[in-house]
């Protein structure tokens, strides 16, 4: 009931808010329209104030009258909302406000029947609307809602950084010890085991820890293996992407980088260290464990499992395995962890001394409790013996005779009753996403804005007020942060197996997301709002009798490829489009969804990139009727070329795309696009061999952009793995990045990079991350500057956290002051080609990078001397010792079988070239082995 009152609430917002839109000038309604939008109104106000209420009350006091009366609510108001899109969408300005004189009056004159349409199909609608809301008003007062006593309204929240390293893995030092011991150890009167497969099974129940001990295991074990791999099985698997993600996580290991390393060597000559987490069936488990092979190197593999007899399946004699049971916190540690959430490095006050036990005996030492209650407790404003009872008494009602899950869910519950109502539906639409997703912050916060569900009196604000929710589910332990910054900031996020289960069940609850797999009846279409297809064995989809879902606005479609796909047309109000591994013919009639905000379109990787034009997707060319459209994500599926209408875009605030040419024409329609768009806030062109150079000269200015990435490939950690490349997107910075003042995240791909280039970025004010990868290097060594403002911060790259720098011959130089919130910096460079660009090593002025905490830096050894590259490490390393924040050092040699040893004459030119050549070979060839051996996978595991 808590999430039908609160997914209510939050709805009705939005609601009021356009309700309040169509009630001003800008729309011409007929008196008795507006009389009736006025009464709406002042019915949905009154509603929204009693539904408040009810959701401060715990579900099992209230009858299910009540809990009726909250759903038809809910659903009168998605009809509603459905109504006033509508409405706004025909009787709009659209383009009209750009246009003057005799456009404008020929557009207006034409437009008149469809607004005299429409107003006339309003009324019709506002009548049937009204009936409505006077027979939920009368239910309202039938049922005495506002009779029902509720507790305390819950205290605004505060932001608190509550995932740091200290508090996340409290108490889990000895059992990675203890895991590592196992992992290692031999069996009696056996010496030479050491060398076999080794594998622990952690087992434990949900929530106690078993992924973050193996993370950790595995974290502090990947740099010993020469291939590692951590993959995700969850509850219903889809063994083949486990299998592929298995197999493209070995092949991208540091020394897989190295193909020239395999050259007369066999891959299973290999150590391997993979993570297998949450298994939960047997089947899926025999499926992986055949391409986990014995070569006798001491191999390693851990586990993860709920259940002891799946953890008694994983370490069989035949993998020479071990069964480590979980154990809960012990007092003193979930004593810490509670303490240090709260209170940091303060310490717990005498007087919550006694309570705070009593808590901790209720949590039993499960690490997700003990983390959720910690997060409910620190969101007050103050820390009293009252309300820390109040707590304690409400995780008791039930807990006395209840285990397992039960206990959580009850504590989950309580957590979710302190959100504010817009945060709640934040959560609950995280239930679309399958187990162990990994989910982008930017795009998750873009689905929400396309959803409604965020939302502030004005639009430019919506990115900031949606970052905000995601920090606060972060803060409240509701997701888990992944890939954390500099500055603590989570580039993405991750939802605990049981916190998505109990969210599932709410959202399944009160019809807030759908999930369908085939394996059930099909529900009613009337109850869907949100709807994930996820296939999981043969082909399932929409049954072909339903012809029409109206109040669908997600719609997320998983392996489109393999599965028969429904029309797009049974959609009519779809406002959110995900299709993943699509072809074309999964695209037919997108162009009339009138409704859509946010489009995100992938292929099967082999399609992406295999480069064969016929896997291309062709855009409709009416697709730029979409006026509403803000997201448009095409970076995972390679597009033939743009449609003529793209030039139609106007709301887009993100536009990723993957192209495969770009000639004149297509040069000329982006350019328009770009244009025409006023509130870019992300740009990501990814252009394999092409040239981007067209841009350089186009008169734009981009105010709004936040982040922008031009590059052939991903990031720049991967550039030894596929060679340095010849053809840059760009031959120099683009001048029109000095106008992004908003500029938070930069990865690019230039020819050249010259001084004045960095001095464009250092007065970016809020650039945190930097890629740059430079093709050509010179002589002339980069300076990053140590400008100092007046009061004492730096000036130039003052908000600068991460940087990374790829160039075959690196000079950089950081003067004194330079570069001051600087935490990461990554190198990678020829230590040949820099020994003849600049003549030494010298890396001296990394030690006035005061705030420095690591130093990651790859090298390639081609055609160096020995000397040469022992020079380059123990310039680095002196340097880092040097530097007064002592950052560490992580130092990587890239192919150091080309290594030119004492006794060896030094390679010519033209040998050196060849040696190169054939590198390239061997590496062109590796990567054609590897796809066939996809496709005959996945060919023969669709025959079985």
């Amino acid at each position: 009931m808590q999430a039908a009152a609160s997914a209510s609430t939050g709805l009705l917002d939005a609601v009021l808010r356009k309700l309040g839109k169509m009630l001003a000038d800008e729309y011409e309604l007929q008196t008795g329209a507006k009389d009736g939008i006025r009464y709406i109104r002042a019915e949905l106000e009154s509603m929204q104030a009693a539904l408040a209420k009810v959701s401060e009350v715990p579900p099992e006091q209230l009858d299910n009258q009540v809990k009726l009366w909250a759903k038809k609510v809910r659903e009168t108001s998605y009809s509603i909302e459905d109504t006033i899109d509508s409405f706004m969408l025909h009787v709009g300005h659209g383009d009209a406000d750009d246009e003057s004189g005799i456009c404008a009056c020929v557009r207006t004159i034409s437009m008149l029947p469809w607004r005299y349409k429409s107003q006339r199909d309003l009324a019709t609608e506002i009548k049937r609307i009204k009936e409505e809301v006077d027979e939920v008003g009368n239910r309202r007062e039938r049922y005495k809602l506002d009779s029902i006593i509720v507790a305390t309204a819950p205290s605004d929240p505060r932001l608190l950084a509550l995932y740091e390293d200290k508090a996340k893995l409290v108490g889990i030092d000895h059992s990675t010890d203890e895991i590592i011991k196992l992992l290692s150890m031999e069996r009696e009167g056996d010496g030479t085991s050491e060398q076999k497969l080794k594998l622990v099974s952690i087992v434990g129940p949900g929530g106690m820890g078993k992924t973050t001990l193996a993370n950790a295991v595995y974290q502090k074990l990947e740099e010993k293996f020469d291939c590692t791999a951590f993959v995700s099985v969850s509850l219903q698997p889809d063994v083949k992407n486990i299998l592929s993600g298995l197999l493209r996580q070995v092949t991208a290991s540091k020394v897989k980088d190295d193909l020239e390393e395999d050259e007369g060597k066999d891959k299973d000559k290999k150590r391997y260290l993979i993570v297998i987490d949450d298994i939960w069936e047997e089947q899926p488990w025999k499926l992986i464990k055949c391409a986990l092979f014995e070569n006798k190197l001491g191999s390693k593999v851990i586990t993860t499992t709920r259940n002891t007899e799946i953890a008694k399946l994983c370490s069989a004699d035949e993998v020479d395995g071990i069964i480590h049971q979980l154990q809960p916190l012990s007092d003193g540690d979930s004593e810490q962890l509670l303490y240090y959430k709260i209170f940091k490095n303060e310490g717990c006050p005498t007087e919550l001394k006694d309570v705070s036990q009593k808590i901790l005996k209720k949590c039993k030492g499960w690490p997700l409790a003990i983390n959720a209650i910690a997060s409910l407790l620190a969101n007050k404003p103050t820390q009293t013996q009252g309300q820390w009872y109040s707590v304690l008494n409400s995780i008791s009602t039930g807990l006395e005779n209840n285990h397992g899950v039960k206990d959580m869910r009850l504590i989950l519950s309580l957590s979710y009753r302190d959100m504010p109502a817009q945060l709640r539906d934040c959560l609950l639409y995280l239930s679309i996403f399958p187990e162990d997703h990994i989910i982008g912050r930017d795009d998750l916060i873009q689905r929400w804005i396309a959803e409604d569900l965020v939302h502030g009196r004005q639009d430019d604000y919506l990115y900031e007020l949606g970052n905000k929710y995601f920090n606060e589910l972060i803060n409240r332990s509701m997701i888990q942060p992944i890939d954390v910054d500099a500055f603590g900031r989570a580039q993405a996020c991750k939802v605990h197996d049981l916190v998505l289960e109990y969210i599932n069940s709410l959202s399944a609850e009160e019809d807030f997301v759908t999930i369908f797999n085939g394996l059930q009846s099909f529900p009613q279409s009337d109850s869907i709002h949100r709807l994930s297809l996820r296939n999981s064995e043969g082909e399932h989809g929409i049954p072909k009798a339903i012809k029409r879902l109206p109040h669908v606005r997600t719609l997320v479609v998983s392996s489109c490829f393999f599965y028969s796909t429904p029309s797009l047309s049974i959609f009519p109000v779809l406002r959110v489009l995900e299709l993943q591994r699509c072809t074309e013919s999964n695209i037919k009639g997108v162009e009339n969804l009138v409704h859509l905000r946010y489009l995100r379109l992938t292929q099967a990787y082999y399609f992406f990139y295999d480069g064969d034009a016929d896997h291309c997707i062709n855009l409709p060319e009416r697709i730029g009727n979409l006026q509403l459209l803000q997201t448009l994500d095409l970076k995972d599926a390679m597009i033939k070329e743009l449609p003529h209408t793209v030039v139609q875009f106007s709301q887009l605030r993100v536009l990723e795309i993957s192209l495969r040419k770009f000639d004149k024409r297509c040069e000329t329609l982006l350019l328009q696009c770009l244009c025409n768009v006023k509130q870019l806030e992300a740009l990501c062109i990814n252009a394999p061999d092409l040239s981007l150079d067209f841009m350089l000269q186009v008169d734009w200015a981009p105010t709004h952009l936040r982040r922008f990435t031009a590059s052939p490939r991903e990031q720049s950690k991967h550039m030894l793995r596929s060679g340095w490349v010849e053809l840059s997107p760009f031959s120099r910075l683009p001048r029109w990045i000095n106008s992004s003042l908003l500029l938070s995240d930069l990865s690019i791909m230039v020819r050249t990079l010259a001084q004045e280039d960095l001095e464009i970025l250092e007065v970016l004010p809020v650039l945190r991350s930097v890629d740059l990868e430079v093709i050509q290097a010179t002589g002339t060594r980069l300076e990053f500057n140590g400008s100092v403002g007046g009061n004492g911060h730096a000036t130039a790259f003052q908000c600068l956290g991460n940087l990374k720098f790829a160039s075959r011959a690196v000079g950089l130089v950081f003067k004194p002051g330079a570069v001051q919130e600087l935490q990461k910096l990554y190198l990678c460079f020829d230590v040949a080609e820099t020994k003849d660009v600049h003549g030494d090593f010298d890396f001296h002025s990394l030690e006035n990078i005061a705030s420095l905490k690591t130093l990651d830096v790859d090298i390639d050894c081609r055609c160096a001397r020995l000397w040469e590259v022992e020079a380059v490490e123990a310039a680095l390393s002196n340097a880092t010792k040097l530097n007064p924040n002592c950052p560490t050092l992580g130092l990587t040699r890239h192919f150091p079988d080309l290594i030119l040893h004492d006794q060896e004459e030094e390679i010519p030119e033209h040998l050196q070239a060849k040696k190169k050549e054939d590198v390239r070979t061997i590496l062109i060839f590796c990567n054609l082995c590897s796809f066939i051996f996809v496709l005959i996978f996945l060919f023969s595991f669709l025959i079985s």
